[in-house]
């Protein structure tokens, strides 16, 4: 499924190329809203102007690199009744559509890797300050998002259609992942709310860690590895019930 979800990125490489321009202009225009909002100010939120830059230019970058397809195509596998030859192979279905995910996802980055220097030059960069740390929040955090997609996903098992809540989902997911505003200008309970969900980690986690806003990372590496065995759980209880209300349609 690796390969398949690999081959499916490299497919379909027109939606890529749309993204990646899409990203650029995405990355160029935040930089030229956020350096009219600072002004002459040296620092907000505890962010000094280059620092909020790079911020804002990893976010976007990151969530690119997080963005889950596996939710589409388990909707359609699920509309057209081939979701059955998933389930008649030897392997957990939940592991086969993580294992397409990551496939997917490492053919997009393969395509994004030509555009990285581009987003760099319109967005911003500096040195990170902790790039271990920074490392491994985004891996557990890419981790988090594939089991969100996933659980959002085996919603289909029942309604037959998951088109509505995905779009929700997404939403409500990149406003949290802090990809335009960084959570540290969230006023009160937007900000409370924003602490407690796990989209963070999407995001604002990895990218504080990588410009120094988060100094310390062992705690938000427990509850990201806190999060990823909720999740774990959560996953294994829906599917167990999701898998008894199989209905092929099609022919």
């Amino acid at each position: 499924m690796t390969r398949i979800g690999f081959r499916l990125a490299l497919a379909y490489r027109s939606n890529i190329i749309w993204t990646c321009v899409t990203l650029v202009a995405q990355v160029f225009l935040l930089r030229m809203i956020w350096t009219s909002v600072y002004g002459s100010r040296p620092a907000a939120a505890g962010l000094t102007l280059d620092a909020l830059l790079a911020y804002l230019t990893l976010a976007n970058l990151q969530a690119f690199a997080t963005n889950t397809v596996v939710s589409l195509i388990i909707h359609d596998r699920i509309r057209t009744g081939t979701v059955f030859f998933d389930l008649a192979r030897p392997v957990g279905y939940l592991r086969q559509m993580a294992a397409f995910q990551v496939g997917n996802t490492l053919g997009g980055l393969l395509l994004l890797a030509p555009v990285i220097p581009v987003v760099l030059l319109v967005g911003s960069i500096t040195v990170p300050v902790n790039g271990l740390g920074y490392l491994i929040t985004l891996a557990l955090g890419y981790v988090i998002a594939v089991q969100l997609a996933l659980l959002i996903s085996l919603i289909g098992f029942w309604t037959m259609e998951t088109s509505a809540i995905s779009l929700l989902y997404r939403l409500v997911s990149q406003f949290f992942a802090g990809t335009m505003v960084p959570l540290a200008f969230f006023p009160g309970f937007l900000g409370v709310l924003a602490d407690i969900l796990p989209f963070k980690y999407l995001g604002y986690v990895p990218a504080a860690v990588y410009v120094g806003r988060i100094s310390d990372v062992t705690g938000p590496v427990l509850a990201e590895v806190a999060w990823i065995a909720a999740l774990s759980g959560l996953l294994a209880l829906t599917w167990s019930r999701a898998r008894r209300r199989v209905v092929i349609q099609g022919g």
